[in-house]
């Protein structure tokens, strides 16, 4: 499984980055998980060349158990290969990056600093691998 989550802007909060890290590691018995943090440029989104299959996160987009969440990431990495994930800065996303996305996603219907759904995105994706392996960290 190849991942790439692309952060708008930098995540400062220590906290939050050394609970990323922990994920990023455990990630790596189910494929690569690739953390890019940057600003768009004007007119260009933010999506990463090698990506075919892209995924915007919205507050609008669908919510879904993380069952779910797990089926399709594993559909779309056995149909795509690589998968990136877009996380809006403060104000969202630009019009390039949303334009380009091939399915909109919301880790709710609440809203949370950019940060915390850094942080949660990765933990799902990390969950989801987890459940597509079989292995206990999900207890259902």
């Amino acid at each position: 499984m190849r991942i790439v989550i692309v952060q708008h802007g930098k995540v400062r909060d220590a906290h939050v980055l050394a609970l990323r890290d922990e994920y990023v590691k455990r990630f790596k018995r189910f494929g690569t998980m690739t953390i890019r943090e940057q600003e768009p440029r004007a007119g260009s989104a933010l999506w990463p060349a090698s990506s075919r299959w892209k995924v915007l996160l919205d507050e609008h987009g669908t919510a879904a158990p993380s069952e779910e969440f797990a089926r399709l990431l594993g559909l779309w990495t056995m149909r795509h290969g690589e998968v990136a994930f877009a996380i809006g800065g403060a104000y969202g996303h630009d019009q390039a990056t949303a334009a380009a996305a091939d399915s909109t996603w919301s880790l709710g219907p609440m809203t949370m600093p950019h940060q915390l759904a850094h942080l949660m995105l990765i933990e799902q994706v990390y969950r989801a691998a987890t459940i597509l392996a079989g292995t206990a960290y999900h207890h259902r």
